[in-house]
């Protein structure tokens, strides 16, 4: 979303939160401590809420009704302001209102019932196997660089499209957060989810990944951070993305059309799994998508992946249970990024 829809409609000044502060901290800690919303949401949601009650002319939510909701939703519509925004709007009066309902500070939700604009599906673009294998090994798969910084980003690009992580999610790992599975040869990784509240799970990495983390880890700097900045701290969710945009124009990977950030590592990930088969609720567990529906997105990235799954297994046909598992669809995925000798 454009920071700049988040703007004042008229270009006022800011309303005052002064007779309501208190009580929008309160909404914005139950949405992250009892909802599980992400902080970035809660803060999102409260900002959408300000402006709504500063178009709106007044400072205390309680005195939102529905017309004025609806009003603001129509000058957004007229400022030319994006679908997500409306979308934002309607989302964050529902819940606010919900909240005062239920604390017996309204009586009755205005928001209740509200619907935004329609949704649409939005078509993903991934990266193909060969780009996502130039962004880790280069133009020679032969060898992997010396230098920490080089290693660093090809380690970081490999992590990110093997664990499916949200941009925000690589630089809070630290290096306790890194075990070695000597069984499998691989490691794993605690991650703290980049889109709920207090939630961290190990990701597990392949063999491929695993070697380029680890050439990363006999080289790099001593920090705490397991992606170290060059003033040794985390790596931020900016420098991650000036990371990326470095090393795909380094491989010359082209937009055509994509949008070009971290994101569609997870979404080339998620693509590329589904394609060999993969059930989709083992995709959804794998990037930690709390609906299936989420997921489901990524099922209309390949145009021509119901017709060649029509011609390799009719539901006329004889049935068995033929779906990989999805440790082994990684294996076979990840085996087209190794190293040819």
């Amino acid at each position: 979303m454009d920071q700049s829809d988040l703007g004042p409609i008229g270009g006022g000044q800011s309303c005052s939160a002064e007779r309501y502060n208190f009580r929008l901290e309160d909404w914005t800690e139950f949405l992250v401590a009892v909802r599980g919303k992400a902080p970035s949401t809660a803060r999102r949601y409260r900002e959408l809420v300000e402006r709504l009650l500063q178009d709106s002319g007044t400072s205390d939510p309680r005195e939102l009704t529905r017309e004025q909701i609806e009003q603001h939703l129509r000058r957004l519509f007229a400022a030319g302001r994006g679908a997500s925004v409306r979308q934002g709007v309607v989302v964050a009066a529902r819940s606010l209102g919900e909240w005062l309902a239920g604390r017996g500070l309204v009586d009755a939700n205005p928001a209740a019932g509200l619907k935004g604009p329609s949704s649409f599906r939005r078509q993903v673009r991934p990266l193909t196997v060969d780009e996502v294998s130039r962004l880790i090994w280069g133009a020679d798969r032969r060898y992997l660089p010396k230098g920490h910084r080089e290693l660093r980003d090809r380690a970081l690009m490999a992590v990110m499209y093997i664990g499916g992580l949200r941009a925000s999610e690589p630089g809070p790992i630290r290096l306790n957060d890194v075990q070695w599975d000597e069984e499998g040869e691989t490691f794993r990784l605690l991650v703290t989810h980049g889109k709920a509240a207090k939630s961290e799970e190990w990701i597990e990495l392949d063999r491929q990944a695993s070697r380029v983390l680890g050439a990363y880890l006999a080289v790099r700097p001593r920090s705490p951070w397991l992606f170290v900045s060059g003033r040794r701290g985390p790596l931020s969710r900016a420098a991650i993305y000036k990371i990326f945009q470095r090393r795909r124009r380094e491989v010359s990977i082209e937009p055509r059309g994509r949008r070009m950030s971290p994101h569609i590592l997870r979404h080339s990930i998620a693509t590329h799994l589904l394609a060999r088969g993969v059930d989709i609720r083992a995709v959804q567990v794998h990037l930690r998508h709390a609906s299936i529906e989420t997921t489901a997105l990524y099922l209309f990235a390949d145009g021509d992946r119901i017709k060649r799954m029509l011609r390799k297994k009719s539901p006329l046909g004889p049935q068995g249970n033929r779906r990989p598992e999805l440790q082994r669809a990684l294996s076979d995925l990840l085996g087209e990024l190794t190293p040819k000798g």
